[in-house]
């Protein structure tokens, strides 16, 4: 419906100027201010996104997910949407998926597969700082996103046999082994996310007789910069994020 494309009071949207985007909640008689100009925030009521402002400076656009994670409070490191598009392609997750997170942190991971369990399923996501918690709950409140997850402390009691799949982002996932073991259905895909290469080899040690090991990568991306005669790979590329390790459970 092209009412859904119009802004609302209270709707999220996001302000481009050139290389520079905020992410906004729009509320009546109130501004913002950037380094270029200030926006009255009600003057965007009613109006179709993809639209500039009146002054001519800004687009308008209607926030994407990942528009929403990248602009999240962080309390940790986010998973970046280039490994989670591809992690949950690998862990096979969708409508009515009930997914099992390890290391909530600020909760990119968190909002990236509950988008993809809704409308029926459920991300249940620990962690083991209350902190960070609190900071992914409000972060998955502003994506519209609560829903679909449930909270919880790290609890080393879950139910058995019960997860489609699980997501591990913690420092010493070898430990947690046994228990993502015991949680996901049998055959089904477990991913581990981590930094470097030393944890990578105490995480393959840990799966004997557990877990199948079925491969693990790391994912990159060039941009490129875009001009008439001129268009060539950017100067500066994103370095090294994750390696991702995907495994069957076994049985």
């Amino acid at each position: 419906m092209l009412e859904e494309w119009r802004i609302n009071e209270g709707n999220y949207v996001l302000l481009v100027h050139k290389n520079k985007s905020w992410l906004l909640k729009v509320k009546k008689d109130q501004k913002f201010q950037t380094h270029v100009s200030t926006i009255n925030l009600s003057d965007l009521i009613g109006k179709e996104y993809g639209q500039r402002t009146q002054d001519g400076l800004y687009y308008v656009f209607k926030p994407t997910l990942i528009d929403h994670v990248m602009k999240f409070e962080r309390g940790t490191q986010i998973v970046y949407p280039k490994d989670a598009a591809y992690t949950i392609l690998r862990m096979n997750i969708g409508p009515g998926s009930r997914v099992l997170e390890l290391g909530t942190g600020s909760g990119a991971m968190t909002a990236f597969i509950a988008n993809f369990v809704r409308p029926e399923g459920v991300v249940q996501t620990f962690d083991v700082n209350e902190e960070y918690i609190e900071i992914a709950k409000k972060n998955i409140e502003k994506a519209g996103l609560s829903k679909y997850v449930k909270f919880g402390l790290f609890t080393e009691k879950l139910e058995e046999n019960y997860y489609d799949a699980a997501f591990v982002d913690v420092g010493d996932p070898w430990k947690l082994v046994d228990l993502v073991w015991k949680s996901i259905k049998p055959g089904s895909i477990a991913a581990f996310l981590l930094p470097t290469y030393n944890q990578l080899e105490k995480l393959y040690n840990s799966f004997e007789k557990k877990f199948y090991p079925e491969e693990t990568v790391e994912i990159m991306i060039r941009r490129l910069q875009v001009a008439e005669n001129r268009t060539r790979p950017q100067n500066f590329i994103a370095g090294h994020t994750a390696f991702l390790t995907y495994c069957r459970k076994i049985i």
